[in-house]
Formats: structure tokens, sequence, C-alpha cells
């Protein structure tokens, strides 16, 4: 298919580069990727460099990691497979996954992909399935241990954000083909769409040549990490993508499916994916997927839907250890952002938001620092607490001692957590997940044995730290609920000890 040329962004508005450079430059991000379509028209941005230090310019064929924009590519394929009669959304996914496993028997067997892909099983973000497990493990050895997780709401009565249901709808795509999951969406979408610069997972280490490098965001500057490829979470994450791409993926959503005269996927069954399948709750659900000000909100089919002060929108974020997107489509306004970064950085979200505000005409605003007021009122604190609450991580009341808390705990899902008292204090590591060693910094909580949980590995340390509570009796931990990144787990003490 040919592509329709990207022009510049000052073509279209002058101030959309200087927002870029403002929201970018602030932040110190290495390098990003900009897409805008506006009426079937293209527009890219090539910003900074793939890799701080570097002198090598990103480009409009530039690979950037999408983290959970990736969920779209999944769901996109599906409503193809619907389209040919080849599944329904509503068939149980065990009929093609049956070592997909639920805490509840009975949702097992009903989970549909509509539920999967909709974020409607109820379950929390808990544990390493959804905060880093060692990526040696494949996506089959997860499926079985989400027994392990109970349910926080009512299976399909509100939305709770799960990774692992859209993995298992991948997996079951490649199943029901037999071509498996990348091949898939390549033959029925990328290909026809003339994504060449697009893969996912563990192919796309080899697959790309010109990609991004991560970076974590520590103490305000960019720091070059390993980038992580893996099929494990393949269809939750994993998607590679490059500006020239992203473009033809905005107007393959704008257009229903339509993209120069060539319906690459039937209308119906794409705009499915963008129809509000369970509701949501805008400012107190996750942020960068629902727009806080928003008068309503709901997930799709791997795409939030909400709206942008009365425009309709449908949008999705992500964000990995050093790689950062956000995806936004005002499909009645026939605009669509993509902006990708090699950082950690809280830019994506704010940023396309500034750039759709300039396009819709919408008066004035700081999207930055909107979107961290936001962020810091969804956590219950102002700027200051949380401020406070850094500083309280380093105190330690007076000289404690660590043998209560010394040993071996475990969890059916997630393994061994292993702490052990060394000269710098409590020393902890948890052997299935992804550099996870760290220190423990008992804190200052009265009746309440609290340890903040500060991550050696530079991996870890762009989100806030973790958390260690301890439960004790007869003078011993006897459970530790290990809080760390978007999920937690409660951890026993084992017999083994």
């Amino acid at each position: 298919m040919n592509r329709t040329e990207a022009r510049t962004l000052d073509s279209l508005d002058p101030r959309l580069a200087r927002i870029c450079d403002a929201h970018l430059g602030a932040l110190r991000v290495p390098g990003a990727s900009v897409a805008l379509v506006v009426n079937d028209r293209c527009y890219h941005l090539a910003w900074g460099h793939k890799s701080v230090g570097v002198n090598d310019p990103v480009t409009l064929n530039t690979g950037f990691d999408i983290g959970s924009g990736s969920k779209s590519f999944v769901s996109a394929t599906v409503a193809s497979l619907v389209a040919d009669g080849l599944v329904n959304w509503d068939d149980p996914v065990v009929r093609h996954v049956p070592e997909f496993e639920l805490y509840d028997p009975w949702v097992t067997q009903q989970a549909s992909f509509r539920d999967l892909c909709g974020n409607r099983l109820g379950l929390p973000r808990a544990g390493l399935m959804e905060a880093g497990l060692s990526p040696s493990y494949p996506a089959e050895y997860v499926f079985p241990r989400l027994r392990h997780t109970a349910p926080i709401a009512p299976f399909r009565s509100r939305f709770t954000y799960v990774n692992a249901g859209h993995t298992a709808a991948a997996v079951a795509v490649g199943r029901i083909t037999g071509l498996g999951f990348l091949a898939t969406l390549r033959q029925r979408i990328l290909s026809p769409l003339g994504m060449n610069n697009t893969s996912g997972g563990f192919e796309a280490r080899s697959a790309l040549a010109d990609q991004a490098g991560w970076h974590a965001h520590v103490q305000g500057r960019p720091v070059a990490i390993e980038s992580l490829f893996t099929d494990q979470f393949l269809g939750a994450g994993g998607m590679v993508v490059s500006g020239a791409d992203a473009l033809q993926w905005l107007r393959l959503h704008l257009g229903g499916g339509l993209v120069n005269g060539v319906q690459v996927v039937e209308r119906k069954a794409l705009l499915e994916t963008h129809t509000p399948q369970v509701v949501a709750r805008p400012g107190s659900d996750i942020l960068s997927l629902f727009c806080p000000d928003a008068h309503m909100a709901s997930y799709g089919l791997g795409w939030a839907v909400s709206d942008l002060q009365g425009h309709p929108l449908v949008c999705h974020s992500g964000a990995i250890f050093g790689a950062t997107s956000m995806t936004l489509l005002l499909p009645s306004d026939g605009i669509g952002i993509a902006v990708y970064a090699n950082s950690a950085a809280p830019v994506t979200t704010p940023l396309a938001y500034a750039l759709a505000s300039v396009l819709l005409n919408l008066p004035p605003r700081d999207w930055a620092a909107w979107y961290e007021s936001a962020t810091l009122r969804a956590l219950g604190q102002t700027t200051h607490e949380a401020a406070a609450l850094a500083d309280t991580a380093l105190q330690t009341d007076h000289p404690l001692d660590l043998t209560p808390f010394v040993g071996r705990f475990e969890h059916p899902a997630d393994g061994e957590l292993l702490l052990s008292a060394t000269e710098g204090g409590l020393m902890g590591h948890v052997p299935q997940g992804y550099r996870m060693g760290f220190r423990a910094v008992h804190m200052l909580k009265a009746d309440e044995q609290v340890f903040r949980v500060l991550f050696e590995h530079t991996e870890r340390q762009s989100a806030p730290p973790g958390e260690l509570r301890f439960t004790i009796a007869n003078g011993y931990a006897v459970r530790v609920l290990f809080s760390f990144g978007v999920g937690s787990r409660e951890f026993t003490r084992s017999n083994r000890n």
C-alpha cells in the first residue's frame, strides 16, 4: 500500500513543534516520535536521538516500544478474525488457551475475548505478572497462576486493569490461525498497510534494525538501560512501532478500517473495539487512560473511551521500564495523535493532550502541571506531602533488630521473597522477578512494621519506591505485603526457613 507523505508539524501549525520542544525538553527526554493525522493528512516530528549521549538522530522509521499501546493491536486482529467468522467476541478463551485459569472456575469457563480485551475480569494488578516477571518465563507459565489472584470486583461489573488477559487473547489468535500472533497480525493488518517497521516481543530484537534505546528517568535525568524483548506479555505490551507506521495505524482507526480505498479490517468489526464495554471512573482509574476531567469513561476492546472537553476520545497509553507512549483518537474531529518516547519520564500523555488542545482550539492550559496535579490528587497527596513522604523513607526511629523480618517468604504465583540482614540493613530479592533486588529502610510509623523498598537496579528507579508491610506474631513476621510498582502481593513465611 502506498503511504501518504508525512509533512512537518510546522506546515500544520507552528505551535505544535514548539509544544513538543517544551514538553520533551523539560523532562530531558532523549528522543521521541510524534505522528499526527488530521483529516487523513499525515504529519510527523522526529525529535532528538535514539540514545542518550549518542549522535544517532531519531527518524521517521525509528521504532519505539509502545508498552500497553500494544493492546489495540490484539483487539484489531481479533476484530479481523471476527469479521471472517473465525471467532466471536463472546467465545470463551479457554477453548483455545486451556491453561488459562482464574480464581473462580466458573469465570474461567465463561471468560470471553470481550472480557479479556475489555478488562472485565475484575482482577487487580497484582504480583510479578503485572510488575515484572523474569523474561525467561513464557506466557504459558503465567496463565495457570492467575488462579492465585482473587478478584476485587465481580466479573463483568466494572473496569479493572490486568495485562495477562490481553496476552491470552494474543496466544488464542495465534492458535486459531496456526500462524502465531505476530504472523497473523502481519498477514491481516501490518502488511496490507505497509507497516514494515513494526514488530513485537522477542522477534523485534533482530527484526528491526532502526530502534530507539530505553532510558529510565532517575532524579530528573535519562539513564540508558537495556531494552527488554520477550513474548511473555506480547499482546499486553511489547510492540515496537515506527513513526511512519504509527501514521498508518492512526489512519486505519480513523477511517473505520479503510485506508487508501482498501478495507483492511471490516468497519463494524473494527469500530467495536472503540465501543464501551465496561464502566470506568475518570479521575480515579488509570489517569493516563481516562482524561481525569472527562464527563464519562469506559474501556473498549484494547482502547480507553472517554472525552476531551466534550470531544469523543479513544486512546491508550503505554509505559515500560524505559519507554512510554500515548495514542489518541478524536474520531468525530478526524484527528489522531501518537507520541512515542524513549524515556520513562511522564511526558507522552500530557504532550498528546497539549497537541490535541491546539488542534481542537481549546482554551490554553499547562498540561504538564495539570497532569502532575491530577496524579497527586488520585494518590490523595499534595506536592508538599509527596516530597515529605519521600523524605520519610530515609528515616529510622532507632536501631532496629532485623531478626524478626529475616527469612524466606512464599507466594504460589510469584515464588519466593528472600529477606536477609546485612551491615547495610534489610536486603531483599525476588528470584522470579526481573531485576528485583532491593534495600529496605524502616519507616517512622507508630505501631506498624513498615519498610520503604529502594530498588538497586536502575530499571525500577523511575517508579516510586515500593513498600514492605509486615504482620508480626509471637515476635516474628509471619506475612509481608510487598507493594512494588503497580502491583502488590502478600507473601507468607515458608516452613522451609
